[in-house]
């Protein structure tokens, strides 16, 4: 598709949302006038939604869709939260968190990509519980001809019965040649539930395409460091027919069933509720396929050269397909009763049986498995928790990997009560290296390599008082694997450790809103983990009510900052980080300030991001030979409304 017609389709969608919206709004305004007259708060309509299964929704772990001022300009996924990104040089490209953290490969590795912020999938779908339907568009447009768009929509078809769907795009051509993106991600729900609540169904469907330009970087720093064009298409790059594309797609079901029904008295139908559960049992279902497709059609460029010979010399076509089918089958003490986040007792166990297959361009691999799980919560006193969940892996692959993961909290009071709680929290991983450290074949790399299972132990511990928390965590790595200098897979045959000690802050004194996350890392080997000594990100925004409360707006400034070091460089072919010792970055405050404005249920700001790049100095690299983007304008809308 063009980039003309795309953004033709674009700006209809949106206009013709608008025009929905205004002819909704004006329809709604009379009605709404005669029933209430005047509205207590500004968008105080509040969309609850819960993660992933039913027991988050049935023990109280809900959430609320944002309609805050404050984030209203955190359009890209890598800007939300408390983590800071080493990126590329546009949206909607690679990435890897700055801050240090282990994951479990669940057997069969489906994550190992590097845009894994830009999708959306079974581990992270949420299921929205509107009170009346919703329609929430937000639309952001930026210089180079940016734009991101999300959709987001919910609905109540018939009693107890919910649908909902969650589109995002980003397109950015990029400010230096193929550097473009196209991203698209989307996915569709349905809750639906029997009155009395004894079975439950939900499901889902993803659907993730990526399309990213891959250029390897600039040629020369200095061109841009002394910048010697303005222009920035117009600098040399060291790949300029690369491309990356990554599909993922899938679907999943859960269904529950209550094994004992509600007792009732005949003569008035009145529901008695048992003394005695025997629980729920639960049945999940999911499956996902990836691929990945990296295209090149000069393989012999000089970017090549330092590593791996090339085999095919006229182009090159490397692609990876994976996929998996897992079924689970649960037991839980959980029955017709909702909480609060306050359940006493929960206890579940279960079996997971996985079906999978890995291929790459000449290997493929059949993987069964049959997977023990499970977890228990208990509360004492209403102060003192202890959440521990454990999973084992049997089968052809990764048999013996665990994990095993404990957290105890104790609350200076009750827990709605208190002067903050003190928490500690353990994490010990033993897995086999994920497949593609092991045994990967293309045209610009190969191994095949029989590595030992790596142990990942963590300990945590803080203090959290409300909006602040502050804290340490403790990494200690056996057998580490990771990218060389050359780009290749390796194992560490001893210990790294790695400490990390936090702070994430919220404020708000006055109408001023603070929000500051500050991260202090130090890893033990330095040549296999690479990190900044310290990153921080820091938000300072003021809110005014205007026109008799009728109106917020909210003048505002974000700054991120990290140390200078040897951050990883990015290897397009492998769409993976790797050790590098040739260039520093870092030691750059990246700084926006915007303007937002909030009247009823529409959100608009206007954004100058990087504002100290007009200040001369072209220092400001994200990655190894990736500058960040020039300073720029961005304009963004949200509109919600009700049907």
């Amino acid at each position: 598709m063009s980039q003309s017609s795309l953004m033709l389709k674009i700006r209809s969608l949106i206009i013709v949302s608008l025009i929905l919206t205004l002819a909704n709004l004006y329809a709604q305004e009379d009605t709404i006038q005669q029933k209430r007259p005047a509205e207590p708060k500004i968008d105080s309509t509040q969309v609850k939604y819960f993660n992933k299964t039913f027991d988050s929704l049935t023990m109280g772990y809900i959430h609320y869709v944002d309609t805050n001022l404050l984030h209203a300009t955190q359009f890209d996924p890598l800007s939300r939260g408390s983590f800071l990104f080493q990126t590329l040089s546009n949206a909607g490209l690679a990435h890897q968190p700055l801050v240090f953290s282990s994951a479990f490969n669940n057997g069969l590795d489906m994550n190992r990509t590097s845009f894994r912020q830009y999708v959306q999938n079974s581990e992270n779908i949420s299921f929205l519980d509107p009170t009346a339907a919703l329609t929430e568009l937000n639309y952001l447009m930026g210089s180079k001809k940016e734009q991101q768009l999300n959709v987001l929509f919910g609905r109540q078809i018939i009693p107890r019965l919910f649908i909902g769907m969650d589109f995002k795009l980003i397109n950015s051509p990029g400010p230096y040649k193929n550097s473009g993106t196209n991203n698209t991600s989307v996915y569709f729900t349905a809750r639906y539930n029997t009155t009395n609540k004894r079975y439950g169904v939900i499901a889902h469907y993803f659907n993730n395409k990526i399309v990213a330009d891959e250029n390897g970087g600039i040629l020369n720093d200095s061109d841009f460091e002394n910048n010697l064009e303005t222009d920035r298409r117009v600098i040399g790059v060291n790949l300029e027919t690369a491309s990356n594309k990554y599909k993922q797609s899938g679907f999943g079901l859960e269904q529950y069933f209550i094994l004992l029904p509600e007792l009732k008295k005949e003569s008035d139908s009145l529901v008695i509720k048992r003394k005695f559960q025997i629980g729920r049992l639960t049945h999940q279902m999911e499956y996902q396929r990836n691929q990945t497709i990296y295209s090149e059609t000069a393989p012999l460029a000089d970017f090549y050269k330092p590593f791996d010979i090339v085999l095919d010399s006229t182009s090159t076509y490397d692609s990876t397909y994976q996929s998996v089918f897992r079924n689970r089958l649960q037991w839980s003490n959980l029955g017709y009763r909702s909480y609060n986040k306050d359940i006493a007792f929960h206890l579940y166990a279960g079996v997971e049986l996985v079906n999978g297959q890995n291929n790459d361009s000449l290997t493929k691999r059949n993987i069964w498995q049959l997977n023990p799980y499970g977890g228990i919560n208990i509360a004492l006193f209403e102060s003192f928790y202890i959440d521990g969940t454990a999973k084992l892996l049997t089968g052809n692959y990764a048999s013996g990997d665990f994990e095993l993961k404990g957290l105890v909290r104790q609350f200076l009071g009750t827990r709605d009560r208190n002067l903050g709680n003190l928490f500690f929290g353990l994490h010990l991983i033993n897995q086999t290296p994920s497949w593609f450290y092991k045994e990967y074949t293309s045209n610009h790399f190969r191994w095949n390599q029989s590595l030992d299972k790596s142990t990942h132990l963590t300990f945590k511990g803080g203090y959290s008082y409300k909006t602040v928390e502050a804290g340490a965590e403790w990494h200690v790595l056996d057998k580490y694997v990771y990218l060389n200098t050359k780009a290749r897979a390796t194992q560490y045959s001893g210990t790294v450790s790695v400490l990390r000690i936090y702070s994430d802050i919220h404020l708000k004194p006055g109408k001023f809103d603070i929000l500051a996350t500050v991260n202090y890392q130090v890893s033990g080997n330095d040549t296999v983990v690479r990190l900044p000594a310290l990153a921080a990100r820091l938000k300072i925004a003021f809110s005014q009510q205007l026109f008799k409360n009728a109106a917020i707006m909210q003048p505002g400034i974000e700054a991120s900052w990290f140390t200078s070091y040897y951050a990883n460089a990015y290897m397009p072919a492998l769409g993976a980080f790797y050790i590098q010792n040739e260039k520093k970055i870092g030691n750059y405050p990246s700084v926006d300030v915007y303007l937002a404005l909030k009247v009823k249920r529409t959100r608009i700001f206007i954004q100058y991001a990087n504002i100290l790049g007009l200040t001369g100095n072209y220092s400001y690299f994200t990655s190894p030979h990736y500058p960040m983007r020039d300073p720029r304008f961005y304009f963004g809308v949200s509109w919600r409304f009700y049907q």
